[in-house]
């Protein structure tokens, strides 16, 4: 049932009414829904310094983590990887919409660097910005790229200001990011405020809607990382609200991992309008709430057929 309480605010649309979808668990923090635009998100939210000991000490879900590498770098097959990756699906994402030749370029969760660099060698100038010390130093000494910024989750939207008139693109592809955040909207505005007018803004996230591989009965069970829950209705929401005019965003069919990942293209303006998401349009919490149930009892027959899927394949190549 809904409660009203002062202290809950949406990050989306500041609504305060919310409902419980997810108690606290080891996989996940308390998680809501609010019934204004069916954001999900955690209530509370992680401060600022307990979000940053969490991914010193707890996260390891990035081969750069502290955790995951210890003080060495990411291993070479990784680092190979992420350039083929970058290759096939960033630059040619972003070729399709901009020339890189001379623009000034934020690459924002740059990992380690991949993507950059291909866009530095087709002429960009490139400003990257890391959370992880041992992707920032890949980027620095394997890739060559001199301006790689640390940030962490918690200051993600205090990265650095183009001097002169703004950035022509934003890249968030390496990696997704508005689910780690303290808030994707302060995030997105801090974004579309950085760009010049007609500038692009190229976005990676998950869909929690769309599980692939993803082992746990609850597609809200992806480890207290996730402070935020999207699909492709609340990522083009979230866009909307900083301001953007939305070019595409939907589910990509070339990209998953445990789940199959949102791709959105959106512009700034040449002037700029009222940011108003249209909340009107969202599904109700309980078609939301019905969609989870019936992903959560389906769990185990849609790993069996990824299972089965893999032994065939495995036959098939013996």
């Amino acid at each position: 049932m809904a409660t009203l309480v002062d202290q809950f605010c949406c990050d989306l649309c500041f609504g305060h009414n919310y409902s419980i979808v997810q108690n606290e668990s080891p996989d996940n923090c308390q998680l809501v829904i609010c019934e204004n635009c069916t954001l999900i998100s955690a209530y509370p939210l992680l401060t600022p310094k307990a979000l940053d000991a969490f991914y010193d000490d707890s996260f390891a879900n990035d081969p750069g983590s502290h955790l995951r590498s210890g003080s060495g770098p990411p291993a070479k097959e990784h680092l190979e990887k992420e350039r083929v990756k970058a290759s096939k699906w960033g630059l040619s994402l972003i070729s399709q919409y901009i020339d890189p030749t001379g623009k000034n370029v934020l690459d924002l969760r740059c990992r380690t660097g991949a993507l950059s660099l291909l866009l530095k060698e087709r002429g960009a100038i490139v400003t990257c910005v890391e959370p992880f010390r041992n992707n920032a130093n890949v980027a620095r000494n394997a890739r060559k790229i001199s301006n790689v910024i640390e940030l962490p989750f918690s200051k993600f939207d205090q990265f650095p200001q183009q001097e002169n008139g703004g950035y022509d693109i934003v890249n968030v592809l390496a990696h997704h990011v508005l689910a780690h955040v303290l808030s994707p909207g302060v995030f997105l505005r801090q974004v579309f405020d950085s760009l010049k007018p007609e500038g692009f803004l190229f976005l990676d996230e998950k869909d929690i809607f769309s599980p692939t591989s993803h082992k746990k009965p609850s597609v809200l069970s992806t480890g207290k990382a996730h402070q935020f829950h999207l699909g492709v209705q609340t990522t083009q929401l979230y866009l909307q609200s900083a301001g953007f005019e939305v070019l595409e965003c939907d589910l990509d069919t070339t990209r998953k991992s445990d789940f199959r990942h949102i791709r959105a293209v959106a512009k700034k303006p040449k002037k700029e309008r009222a940011r108003s998401p249209e909340i009107s349009k969202t599904p109700s919490t309980s078609t939301i709430q019905r969609r989870l149930w019936v992903l959560e009892k389906t769990s185990q027959m849609r790993l069996l057929a990824l299972y089965s899927k893999r032994r065939i394949k495995k036959w098939i190549r013996s």
